[in-house]
């Protein structure tokens, strides 16, 4: 235990003096998607579950962001661990800017001990860009008419509203009794996205997250006769770094054996973002959650915050007799 406070105490006073900006899509709820966040978890559960995950960013702003996310996983005894399939779709400036992205996932799971388990997962993924060929260029406006004329821009051309890149990214996980403790780096090769291919200047950023936590009972705190079903509490902590962006996100979630309640607060290290709040409801086979971002940066509350919806559907098991025991995994 002492080793793990240790090593979140380094890294808060590690990554503390940096600034804050955003590439790649994020979610609030990390923990819904978690091969989103680490190709590690690609089947932590072992049976196949197929997780949906829906966002709408600043929706009080003209042009919004909107991503889409489904996924699949499952484990195999016969490599040691598991597959695990994304698909993404992200909408960004009301659609002037979409993206669309495919990953293929191997995740080996080693068993060190019966308290300790090893996993390193692999990811190939292959990104497509479109520009929204409908906005138009100056040289068509007609002072009386508006948009009439054909365009001579000679960045019109089909060529430059199109962009394709494959991508490598890896992380490794480990579960130790019940705290955990993960880091993956997304964007291994930095791959080119620019729609000038002859400029050849853009870059995809490599991505760095580090993340961890830890499940209390609530009978250790003495806090179980104040929360009534509430049995559990995980607090949590993920930092991520992407080119010129850092961020840090520092929460906890309350969770009995349906219900989960979670608070957490993301900031960059030059301003605050926004204050999360978390609702979440297991029935059975299936997971839903609902959170809510607060802005509380200078964008202010009039951009509408930020809607997030996950679903998780746990499917029947491949094997009858499962060989295998599921990764601890955040409840909520």
């Amino acid at each position: 235990m002492k080793s793990f406070f240790r090593l979140f105490v380094l890294l808060f006073i590690l990554f503390s003096g940096l600034k804050s900006m955003g590439q790649d899509p994020h979610f609030s709820q990390f923990y819904a998607n978690p091969m989103y966040l680490n190709p590690a978890y690609a089947g932590s559960k072992f049976c196949p579950r197929w997780i949906m995950n829906y966002r709408n960013q600043w929706p009080g702003l003209p042009g919004d962001y909107v991503t889409y996310s489904s996924s699949l996983d499952f484990g195999v005894q016969e490599i040691y661990g598991g597959l695990g399939l994304i698909l993404l779709h992200d909408n960004a400036g009301s659609g002037v800017l979409t993206t669309n992205k495919a990953s293929l996932i191997y995740s080996y799971h080693n068993y060190i001990s019966n308290t300790t388990i090893l996993s390193a997962g692999f990811q190939f993924s292959y990104f497509e860009r479109t520009l929204n060929t409908e906005h138009f260029f100056g040289d068509q406006i007609d002072e009386l008419y508006g948009f009439i004329y054909p365009t001579d821009d000679p960045l019109s051309a089909e060529q430059y509203f199109k962009a394709s890149y494959t991508d490598l990214s890896a992380g490794i996980l480990v579960n130790i009794n019940r705290y955990f403790i993960g880091t993956a780096v997304h964007h291994l090769q930095e791959p080119t996205y620019s729609f000038l291919d002859l400029s050849n200047q853009g870059k995809l950023p490599m991505k760095i997250t580090v993340h961890g936590g830890t499940a209390i009972p609530l009978d250790e705190l003495g806090w179980k006769k104040f929360l009534g079903r509430l049995n559990v509490l995980t607090p949590h902590f993920i930092f991520q770094k992407q080119g010129e962006s850092e961020q840090i996100n520092l929460g906890a979630s309350l969770s009995s054996n349906n219900l989960g309640l979670g608070l957490a607060y993301r900031r960059g290290f030059n301003n605050s973002d926004a204050i999360i709040m978390l609702l979440g409801y297991e029935l059975d086979r299936y997971k839903i959650g609902y959170s809510y971002d607060l802005t509380v940066s200078r964008l202010g509350i009039s951009s509408g915050g930020a809607h997030e919806i996950s679903l998780q559907i746990q499917l029947d098991c491949i094997y009858k007799n499962v060989g295998q025991n599921t990764i601890p995994c955040p409840k909520f």
